[in-house]
C-alpha cells in the first residue's frame, strides 16, 4: 500500500485486474478494494459499507459486486450517503 490513498479509477483498474481471483473465490459477494488490493468480502452493499466506514472513513475506496454488470460508477461513499440519507 502507498502512503498516499489511490484514486477511485485506480481502484476500478485493480478490481478490473483481480476479476478472474474475485470471480472464483467471492462471486456476487460485494468486494472492497482499496489503495489498489482486495480487503474483504461482504454479503450486502450495506455491510460492506458500513464496515468499510469504520475502517477507512470517507475515501476514495471502491466497493462492487462481483459479477454484477456495471452500470454506473459512482463512489460507494456517495452511494451509500444516497441511500441511507433518509434514515
Amino acid at each position: 500500500m502507498t502512503d498516499t490513498p489511490l484514486t477511485l479509477e485506480e481502484n476500478i483498474k485493480a478490481f478490473d485486474g483481480l476479476s478472474e481471483q474475485l470471480n472464483r473465490y467471492h462471486a456476487d459477494k460485494f468486494v472492497l478494494i482499496y489503495n489498489g488490493e482486495f480487503i474483504s468480502s461482504y454479503d450486502t452493499f450495506d455491510t460492506a459499507a458500513r464496515q468499510t466506514k469504520k475502517r477507512f472513513g470517507r475515501g476514495p475506496f471502491l466497493i462492487r459486486q462481483v459479477g454484477a454488470p456495471v452500470k454506473m460508477r459512482m463512489p460507494s461513499s456517495i452511494a451509500y450517503r444516497f441511500i441511507n440519507a433518509h434514515h
